[in-house]
């Protein structure tokens, strides 16, 4: 277990970055002393990793959880709970509110649409969840602090107005199925290779893509090219998609190891 300030001096990082992992330390230390449920707000996937690595270093493992309001949520906060609570405990005591946007059925929106409405309105982005988008519109994921005011003034998205209403998180739609079945072979099952092949890359664009941090595998990101992937393994290119490696078998005539994947984009 280490201090904050060695734990500061151990991530290092940007100015900003160092304030997220001050700032999660002091959610920390007052969930252990005072007894209460505390939380970060909404962090990016990047932000996770740092954040993750930083409870590991200060030994909170045990009274800490990542929750977005759902399983496998993209964005999500970190929640400190006291002895008194459980995981079920804190998921459930998470401030965070469902808003549900309501569209016509004539008019077409996209993620884009939706988020750019919000910071139309100076909302922060870390206040800002999963935005899942569905057929009669899509569902929001925000902090609770946020909730009356967005309700209050969030009524058109992409030109289009929109009617928004709160509900019960236990509601919330799951994304539509979109994922398309891929095969093919790759040299080796370098985290470069997979992601030139599933995203149909350049595998230089690949790799100069993961060295600036935008790929992710399982939620977590990676910097390395030459990591290996597995069965099972989800990798994320920001900008392209998200995919799941479903199986590694056997080897084509030239000796290059087949590959099946789901993709969705």
């Amino acid at each position: 277990m280490k201090s904050k300030q060695e734990i500061l001096v151990a991530l290092g990082g940007t100015s900003e970055e160092r304030l997220l992992v001050a700032g999660l330390l002091d959610k920390e230390q007052t969930c252990r002393e005072r007894g209460y449920l505390t939380h970060t707000k909404f962090l990016s996937m990047g932000e996770r990793a740092r954040c993750m690595e930083a409870v590991r270093l200060a030994g909170a493992a045990g009274h800490a959880l990542f929750w977005g309001g759902y399983e496998d949520a993209e964005r999500g906060m970190y929640l400190f709970y006291p002895d008194y609570l459980d995981e079920a405990g804190a998921r459930q005591a998470a401030p965070i509110a469902l808003l549900r946007a309501h569209k016509r059925r004539e008019d077409t929106l996209a993620h884009r649409d939706y988020l750019g409405a919000l910071m139309g309105l100076q909302v922060d982005r870390a206040v800002v969840g999963d935005i899942i988008v569905h057929d009669e519109g899509a569902d929001i994921l925000v902090l609770e602090e946020m909730a009356d005011f967005i309700l209050l003034h969030f009524a058109q998205a992409g030109r289009k107005h929109i009617s928004l209403t709160r509900e019960p998180i236990g509601t919330l739609r799951a994304a539509p199925s979109a994922e398309q079945p891929g095969s093919g072979s790759v040299a080796s099952p370098r985290l470069d290779s997979v992601a030139a092949l599933v995203f149909g890359l350049p595998r230089k664009e690949a790799q100069a893509r993961i060295e600036k941090g935008l790929v992710f595998v399982n939620n977590l990101p990676c910097l390395r090219p030459e990591r290996m992937v597995g069965e099972g393994d989800r990798i994320t290119v920001r900008g392209a998609g998200r995919a799941r490696v479903t199986a590694f078998g056997g080897t084509s005539r030239k000796g290059r190891l087949l590959i099946e994947f789901v993709k969705n984009t």
